[in-house]
């Protein structure tokens, strides 16, 4: 190509290689005498070119490898902080070459149970599922246990190369600590019929004697707990025509006080929390409805002193029955309506209204107790007729179940007595039981044992301690200790 050539040594001092011919700028390439199939590279915008005989068009260029760009590597490792918190991740690449890059990211299979992935170019969101939804993953077997992790691989690609990143992702949506778990904490307190004295002990401790905390303005039996934020605790109602709901804080000994009152005098109720909201559910109005079971349900707001307010009505009405949360979600387990029951009915804590049906515990039951956390939930002992008498039926059984999906219970494990009038609650990790009597008709032995069982894994309870002294017909709730 004598032209070209003329015009490399004469204008550009560029250099021919392999037929194609080097120029500097654009401006460079010639626009006469030119053949069809000459070529040319230009470094200034680094690309081939080509003429048919009148013009020259480019072909490709030289490909720059894809990189992160300035800040726009991820790093290796992330969390996800609680269920009410999406996380959003920066993952963006660069090239000289071009801006428009393919999407290749991916993530590992236990991904799609723990969030909600989406990204708007180098933007990602991941949208966490709620306790509630991944315990109902752990309990249909698609995650081993709620405290997990997944993988999500950044992947950008320009056709040719790409850049990769693998993010490690934590997620613990029922840890406590984190916030996740807002309706109770590591401290146990207990109140039982025939003293006016509140019990405190730990449910992170494993032999121990629990102690004094605080005196309740009056003694009262069938008084409810379990009704917490994580630091105010609150007691409900009792036998003796008491309409009176009172508190403590959990981290500070100390003496309960006025919270205000339930909307009618009401003992046996079934008490649970979200964190924000307490629920007593069903109950007994002495002497009108004992044996018969009320079907109201109501409401306070535990950061703020002040009366119940009516939430709505069971399906089931019961007395006697048991409560517990997985922060989304309230079942009302069991009771008496005048018979033993096994119902259990659910209502969704931040909308107020009746109750719907969910399934059943194992057996009919009544004097038991429960607790949840964002895993699922499980009841203890309690007097059933399975099979009465001394030592039967299910007064040592844990169901379990998952408040996410409606179904019936299933067997978790045992405790060691068969127990009832007993209280229950727990923190993130464990459930905890105490106190109570012998389980049969017409009672038992007093009992002061503190038991314990991971709500991790399915299994039997342990010891874990004792009470000041043996205690049965009350309740127990739980609070930061510190």
């Amino acid at each position: 190509m004598p032209i070209l050539s003329q015009l490399r040594k004469s204008e550009n001092t560029a250099l021919g290689v392999g037929g194609v011919t080097y120029y500097n700028t654009l401006d460079s390439l010639p626009i006469t005498g030119l053949i069809s199939g000459d070529q040319a590279f230009v470094s200034a915008t680094e690309r081939y070119y080509v003429s048919d005989g009148n013009g020259w068009f480019n072909t490709t260029l030289i490909n720059r490898n894809i990189r992160w760009d300035s800040g726009g590597e991820p790093s290796a490792e992330a969390e996800i902080t609680d269920s009410a918190t999406p996380l959003i991740i920066i993952a963006r690449a660069a090239d000289s070459d071009q801006a428009n890059f393919l999407n290749q990211s991916f993530a590992s299979d236990s991904a799609q149970y723990m969030a909600t992935i989406t990204n708007d170019s180098s933007v990602f969101t991941f949208t966490p599922k709620t306790a509630a939804q991944i315990g109902a993953s752990v309990a249909a077997g698609d995650l081993a246990d709620s405290n997990g992790d997944f993988i999500y691989t950044f992947k950008w690609s320009d056709g040719l190369s790409f850049v990769n990143k693998a993010v490690t992702i934590t997620y613990n949506p029922s840890g406590g600590g984190s916030g996740a778990f807002s309706w109770g904490g590591d401290r146990g307190l207990s109140i039982f019929y025939g003293n006016t004295q509140i019990d405190y002990w730990s449910i992170v401790v494993t032999s121990q004697t629990g102690a004094d905390f605080g005196d309740m303005p009056y003694n009262q039996y069938y008084m409810g707990a379990d009704i917490s934020n994580g630091s105010r605790c609150c007691f409900t109602g009792g036998h003796s025509n008491n309409n009176s709901i009172s508190y403590v804080t959990s981290s500070t000994t100390g003496n309960a006080q006025d919270f205000g009152d339930m909307t009618r005098n009401n003992f046996g109720t079934a008490n649970a929390s979200s964190g924000t909201r307490g629920v007593m559910a069903g109950g007994a109005n002495p002497p009108n409805d004992v044996g018969q079971g009320w079907n109201g349900i109501e409401y306070i707001t535990i950061a703020n002193t002040g009366n119940g307010t009516d939430f709505g009505d069971l399906y089931a009405s019961r007395e006697h029955g048991a409560g517990a949360s997985d922060g989304t979600y309230m079942g009302i387990c069991g009771g008496q309506n005048p018979s033993k029951m096994n119902n259990i009915d659910r209502i969704t804590f931040d909308t107020t209204g009746n109750a719907t049906d969910f399934g059943d515990l194992l057996f009919s039951r009544r004097f038991f107790a429960g607790h949840g956390n964002g895993n699922r939930v499980t009841m203890v002992g309690g007097e059933d007729d399975y099979n009465g008498g001394v030592g039967t039926g299910v007064g040592n059984d844990i169901d379990t179940f998952v408040l996410a999906t409606p179904g019936n219970a299933t067997l978790f494990g045992q405790v060691g007595n068969f127990t009832q009038e007993h209280g229950c609650t727990g923190n993130a990790d464990y459930a905890a039981m105490c106190g109570g009597s012998l389980a049969y008709d017409g009672g038992g032995a007093t009992y002061s044992t503190i038991t314990r069982w991971s709500m991790a894994t399915t299994g039997n309870g342990s010891d874990i301690g004792n009470l000041a002294f043996a205690r049965k017909i009350g309740g127990a709730v739980s609070g930061a200790a510190s």
